[in-house]
């Protein structure tokens, strides 16, 4: 659909695609110029998506399993990220969150249901839009020009670092590598995912709520959840877990990870 062709509005006006997606924004990225990561693996839909998503001149990597997925938002870097909900490994909603937490790349969630509560979880989750499969193409891409449109200045996969080292730690994100002194330390995803959110944000306290939500869910609220981890992760990565100095915990505000002074 070009922008001279129109589309019904929820009212049941004319809408043209022009006037779906606003007036043009000379800092906004044409979609002929993008590149998107699409996780998706229903063949049939896939298929739809990549031949709307060229015609439109986007380019794409398209992966179908959830896992693979953050390699491909390093080795790729895409401008937006079109994700399918029900997914083998990793399920969307937490890859979502794990990509939100490393990025402020546009995130359009999609799936097959109607469920005001699964959207809710989505947006929680850090999604910039959630849309249907039974959605028209010319909508989904007029939504990806909207989400890039209001992404603006914002950080890209581009920007993400690759890895974070100080004087006793050493983390490789594409390989999702953990290293302490100079010797690899085995973490689970949860501990990753807690770890990881904690340097990105070295010297400041993270709430355990916030961890809570970043990690498992909205549907969790037990803290007890995160200190049981927290203390997991600390006999792996610190030499006194009684005593811990890197990952440490300001009552009244949250853990923090205490960057080692150079």
């Amino acid at each position: 659909m070009t922008p001279s062709q129109s589309s019904t509005a929820g009212d049941g006006t004319q809408m043209s695609l022009r006037e779906f997606v606003g007036p043009s924004d000379s800092s906004a990225q044409p979609l002929s110029d993008i590149r998107v990561l699409v996780v998706e693996d229903d063949p049939g839909f896939r298929v739809a998506i990549e031949a709307a998503l060229e015609d439109a001149g986007c380019e794409l990597m398209v992966i179908d399993d959830g896992n693979e997925a953050l390699r491909g938002l390093y080795s790729f870097r895409p401008d937006l990220v079109l994700l399918d909900i029900r997914l083998p490994g990793m399920n969307g909603l937490d890859l979502c969150a794990s990509i939100r937490s490393m990025s402020d790349i546009p995130i359009i969630i999609f799936s097959a249901l109607h469920d005001t509560g699964e959207k809710l979880i989505a947006f929680e989750r850090g999604a910039d839009d959630y849309v249907v499969k039974d959605t028209p193409m010319e909508e989904l891409t007029a939504r990806i020009a909207v989400a890039l449109r209001h992404a603006g200045s914002s950080a890209t996969a581009s920007e993400v670092e690759e890895s974070y080292s100080d004087e006793w730690m050493e983390i490789n994100f594409t390989k999702f590598s953990v290293r302490v002194r100079g010797e690899d330390v085995d973490l689970t995803p949860t501990e990753y995912k807690i770890l990881t959110l904690l340097v990105k944000r070295a010297g400041e306290p993270v709430p355990p709520q916030q961890l809570l939500r970043r990690v498992w869910g909205p549907e969790y609220d037990s803290e007890d959840l995160v200190k049981w981890h927290v203390g997991h992760l600390r006999r792996k990565i610190e030499v006194n877990p009684e005593k811990p100095k890197l990952v440490v915990t300001r009552r009244g505000f949250g853990y923090v990870y205490a960057r080692p002074a150079a």
